[in-house]
């Protein structure tokens, strides 16, 4: 598994809400290409926008069908602007009957029966335990009538957000600090790291001056994936998109 640790001043040099949604955007996108299956956001006190970054993150990897149920929310505002993921979750609201799809409990009938939206004009019974407004993965039986079972899926279905502390973050087995200041890591030791925590910096300062303005010290390993850079400085998504573009590339070649 794999995870990225963004700051929650990754948007410190951005003012306009558009441009900090579109930049979510670009994020997002990055993790989805390179099959992130979380996203976590460490709590930086310089600039602390965790439930900006966080509602923005979670909005792009929610199916369309299933987004009329989010609230509405300033931090929303400008979700038009973020390019779509198409990841294996976001299905066409057509159903083909063995098909895996998300979907949202939007009641619980007498009996304990989940009546759940796939997408679909007519919601579809569920033998389930999850609450109302609780997302539940299904797969398709029947359409006709339409019938489902709560299912696991079996390729790529997005992230997960969740908010922490960086000191938490740090206590992971497996965390890699990402600085220009550290060696370029040797292709066995990507290899070799099957499930690894990539803890990323801000704009305007890198992890290790963040860990030293918060009194924090690690052992942790440290990779540069982008050596002989060009450019003064490299942008967070730009570097999100690098490090995940090696790391996927080293773990699939033979």
């Amino acid at each position: 598994m794999i995870s990225v640790a963004i700051p929650s001043s990754a948007l410190i040099n951005e003012n306009d809400p558009k441009i900090k949604t579109f930049k979510v955007g670009l994020i997002a996108r990055a993790c989805a290409i390179f099959r992130v299956e979380e996203i976590i956001i460490y709590r930086d006190p310089k600039l602390n926008e965790s439930k900006f970054i966080k509602d923005v993150l979670e909005y792009a990897e929610t199916p369309q069908y299933l987004r009329k149920y989010i609230p509405l929310k300033e931090t929303l505002k400008y979700a038009g602007v973020l390019p779509p993921l198409k990841i294996p979750s976001h299905k066409p609201k057509r159903l083909k009957v063995g098909e895996v799809r998300e979907g949202v409990v939007v009641r619980v009938g007498p009996d304990g029966t989940r009546w759940v939206d796939i997408g679909v004009r007519a919601l579809a019974p569920l033998k389930s335990k999850a609450k109302r407004g609780a997302r539940v993965t299904v797969r398709v039986c029947s359409t006709n009538p339409l019938v489902v079972e709560e299912t696991k899926p079996n390729e790529y279905w997005g992230y997960k957000v969740r908010l922490a502390e960086l000191k938490d973050v740090l206590r992971r087995e497996n965390v890699v600090l990402t600085s220009r200041k550290c060696k370029v890591p040797k292709i066995e030791e990507i290899k070799s790291m099957e499930d690894v925590t990539l803890v990323f910096g801000s704009p305007e300062e890198g992890v290790f001056e963040i860990m030293r303005r918060l009194g924090i010290d690690t052992d942790a390993r440290c990779w540069n994936t982008i050596p002989m850079q060009g450019v003064e400085t490299v942008r967070l998504e730009e570097a999100i998109y690098a490090t995940l573009a090696i790391v996927n590339y080293v773990r699939w070649v033979e």
